[in-house]
């Protein structure tokens, strides 16, 4: 009976220190994973900073092209509208000076 007893006191502390190394083994698989998931936020937001400096770089990029396509429809607006202004300007100049004459006659 002493045997038995004896060996069951063996068992029961294998068991034990089973059950320590395994509650020990989850422990550092918990710290582990809270290490790789930290990395990984930061990995996250390396590439999301990235990732949003490229579309912003984009945006702009799009933004000034657009302007200068504006700018340049505009500069050629403008100019034909000059053009045309000056076509008309001296039938404007002859109106404007033959009616200042008719004020002028009595």
């Amino acid at each position: 009976m002493e045997k038995v007893w004896e060996e069951l006191k063996k068992i029961e502390a294998q068991a034990e220190q089973i059950r320590s190394e395994a509650q020990q083994k989850a422990k550092d698989m918990t710290t582990l994973a809270q290490q790789n998931g930290e990395k990984l936020i930061a990995n996250s937001q390396t590439y999301a900073d990235e990732e949003a400096q490229r579309l912003f770089k984009s945006a702009v990029e799009e933004a000034n092209h657009n302007r200068d396509g504006q700018l340049k429809a505009n500069q050629a607006a403008s100019e034909k509208l000059k053009a045309q202004a000056e076509k008309h300007m001296d039938q404007a100049i002859s109106k404007v000076v033959n009616a200042i004459i008719k004020e002028a006659k009595p």
